[in-house]
């Protein structure tokens, strides 16, 4: 008798569907750690935006809280009340607040979505004891951002090494880079000039060079200072917008500010993180000796 030797093994739509059940099994590993590796940066980008809001706002305190107790309105008698009645009153009015705060805006376009847009470009902030010199993520990015057609979107300043700087803190008791933007003959704005001392200043550092995550001021606002009747010191009170460079970023859009990658590949919006936030504080410094 001859023996017979049965042959036994998957037949092609067997292994066809093993293989699919295999695909299918890599594929959900593979989304899993993708969204969790997006969750996981989201987070990490969120934290850096919080923690680096919560170190400027630490700095803006010192620096407002070791200033001198001096009101601001003493900025105004550089307007006569005789010869410049209109100036003086509004420059009193006002609290001086243009000696203390100034920002400049432009119209910007959004690539992601040719969106245009009238943004802060650049703006300082003048403590009395040191200035904040800032350029907003709109005129420095412009990967994302088409800037405007003007040639000063972008602030300059004399000592700065890069003229790409963030947020640059100076020494400047006189606050000289706020009131060489207000017109000497009325109490207006004037973007005509840069930002600049006479001298070298004490302290010239970017806040935001190496911050974690590529961070950048989108927007700030430094209110009407509040005046004591009897210090004369002032009360400071504001707020910026602070987020990532990257995300195509749109402060003025309803909603998520982050824009939406319209292919959903873009890596950009899973590093995307912005918040606002608001600051309040007081000058307690000593006055100066002319003053006691």
């Amino acid at each position: 008798m001859k023996r017979q030797d049965s042959k036994k093994g998957f037949t092609m739509v067997e292994l066809s569907l093993a293989l699919i059940f295999i695909s299918i099994i890599l594929i959900t590993i593979a989304w899993l750690t993708m969204h969790i590796t997006s969750i996981y940066e989201k987070g990490l980008a969120m934290k850096a935006v919080n923690s680096t809001a919560k170190e400027l706002i630490d700095d803006f305190s010192r620096s407002i809280s070791g200033s001198p107790a001096r009101t601001v309105q003493s900025q105004c008698l550089k307007y006569n009340p005789d010869t410049k009645p209109t100036a003086y009153k509004a420059c009193m009015s006002d609290n001086a607040r243009k000696f203390v705060y100034q920002q400049r805006y432009g119209k910007v376009t959004i690539k992601s979505n040719s969106k245009q847009v009238v943004v802060p470009v650049n703006g300082v902030f003048c403590t009395g004891r040191y200035s904040y010199i800032w350029n907003t993520a709109y005129a420095l990015n412009t990967d994302d951002y088409i800037p405007p057609a003007t040639a000063d979107y972008r602030a300059t300043f004399n000592y700065a090494k890069d003229p790409n700087f963030r947020l640059i803190k100076v020494q400047d008791y006189e606050r000289k880079i706020c009131t060489q933007h207000v017109r000497d003959d009325i109490y207006a704005y004037d973007a005509s000039s840069s930002f600049s001392l006479s001298s070298e200043p004490g302290l010239n550092i970017d806040l935001l060079d190496r911050s974690e995550n590529n961070l950048a001021i989108y927007d700030m606002a430094v209110f009407k200072p509040t005046i004591h009747n009897i210090t004369s010191a002032g009360f400071y009170s504001g707020s910026f917008i602070l987020a990532t460079l990257r995300g195509g970023v749109d402060i003025t859009a309803t909603g998520d500010f982050c824009s939406e990658p319209p292919d959903g590949l873009d890596t950009d919006f899973t590093y995307c993180s912005i918040n606002k936030f608001n600051f309040s504080m007081r000058a307690a410094g000593e006055k100066m000796a002319a003053e006691r």
